[in-house]
C-alpha cells in the first residue's frame, strides 16, 4: 500500500483542518472513507504536500528530512496505525525538495509541485460537523462537506494529464507477484542510511553544499537528485583521463540551492558536504 498519486481528482474534498498560515484540505475517497480525529478513518491530508494519515505510522523521518519544518506532530488518538501524524502545519513553506517523500518507510507522502495543483471539481453534498481536534497545535477544523468522488478535474496551469493506461498497468499488476527488483530495494536502504545520518547533517537556506573537486569522479548523480537544477557539470582539467567517467566535476550554484541534503546522500565518493553561507 502506498498513498494514491491520483488523490486530487480520484477523491473529493471533505473537510479542512486549520493550517499555520492557510487551511490544510482533507481528501477521502468516498464519505464512509473519513470520520474524523479520534476515529480508523483519517484520509489523505495536504495538497501539495499529501500525507496519507491512514497510512502514518508516525515513524518522524519526514519531520527529521524536512529542510524548511513543513511538520509537526498532531494527536490522532484511536487510529489503528499510529496514535499520532505528522501534519503539513505549514504546507505553503514547502520548497518541493522532495526529501520527505524520500525517506517515509510506508510510502504515505506525496509531493505536487504547486504548478500541477489539481482542483478537484467534485460537487458539494451534505453538510455535516467535524470531528473535534484531537491534539497537536491546530485546534478545530472546518465543517466536513461531503461529496462524491469525481474522475474530472481541473489544472490551475494546464489539463490533467491522462491516466488510462496507468490505470490499466497498476491493474494488471496488481494480480501479478513480481519479485523486488534491485532498485526498490536500493531505495529502501537509501531511506535507511538518510534517517540515521539525518542528524549529522547541517541543512536549511542558511546551508549551502559544497563539492570537493579532488574527490569527484563526475558521475552525475548529484544532478539527477536535485529538484532544484542547483548543480551543473563543469569542465575540469585533468592531467590524465581517467577510465571511470567525462572529465567533468560538480558545481553548486549558490543562488539557487536549498540545502535539502539530497546530494549529499547521492554522492557515491562523499564529495559533497554541507557548509555555512557565512
Amino acid at each position: 500500500m502506498k498513498i494514491d498519486k491520483n488523490f486530487m481528482t480520484t477523491y473529493a474534498k471533505v473537510a479542512t483542518h486549520d493550517g499555520e498560515s492557510e487551511a490544510i484540505q482533507i481528501w477521502a475517497k468516498d464519505n464512509d472513507a473519513y470520520t474524523g480525529i479520534g476515529t480508523d478513518k483519517l484520509g489523505i491530508w495536504g495538497t501539495v504536500v499529501g500525507v496519507d494519515f491512514d497510512l502514518c505510522i508516525a515513524d518522524g523521518a519526514c519531520i527529521d528530512a524536512c529542510p524548511v519544518d513543513v511538520f509537526e506532530w498532531i494527536d490522532t488518538p484511536d487510529h489503528p496505525a499510529s496514535d499520532k501524524k505528522a501534519i503539513m502545519i505549514r504546507e505553503g513553506d514547502c520548497i518541493v525538495c522532495r526529501a520527505c517523500e524520500e525517506v517515509c518507510p510506508v510510502d504515505a507522502v506525496l509531493i505536487t509541485d504547486p504548478g500541477d495543483v489539481v482542483d478537484s471539481a467534485a460537487p458539494a453534498a451534505e453538510e455535516t460537523p467535524a470531528e473535534e481536534s484531537g491534539g497537536g497545535s491546530t485546534e478545530e477544523e472546518t465543517p466536513v462537506v461531503r461529496a462524491e468522488s469525481s474522475a474530472t478535474g481541473m489544472s490551475l496551469n494546464h489539463a490533467p494529464k491522462p491516466t488510462e493506461w496507468l490505470d490499466k498497468m497498476n491493474e494488471v499488476l496488481e494480480k501479478e507477484e513480481i519479485p523486488s527488483t534491485g532498485i526498490e530495494k536500493a531505495k529502501n536502504m537509501f531511506k535507511d542510511l538518510r534517517k540515521e545520518t539525518l542528524d549529522s547533517l547541517s541543512r536549511g537556506n542558511e546551508y549551502i553544499a559544497l563539492v570537493d573537486e579532488e574527490k569527484c569522479i563526475g558521475c552525475t548523480q548529484c544532478v539527477y537528485f536535485c529538484n532544484f537544477a542547483s548543480i551543473d557539470m563543469v569542465s575540469h582539467h585533468l592531467d590524465a583521463r581517467t577510465i571511470e567517467f567525462e572529465s567533468k566535476k560538480a558545481q553548486i550554484m549558490e543562488d539557487t540551492c536549498t540545502g535539502c541534503t539530497l546530494c549529499v546522500f547521492a554522492c557515491p565518493v562523499e564529495a559533497i558536504t554541507m557548509e555555512n553561507r557565512n
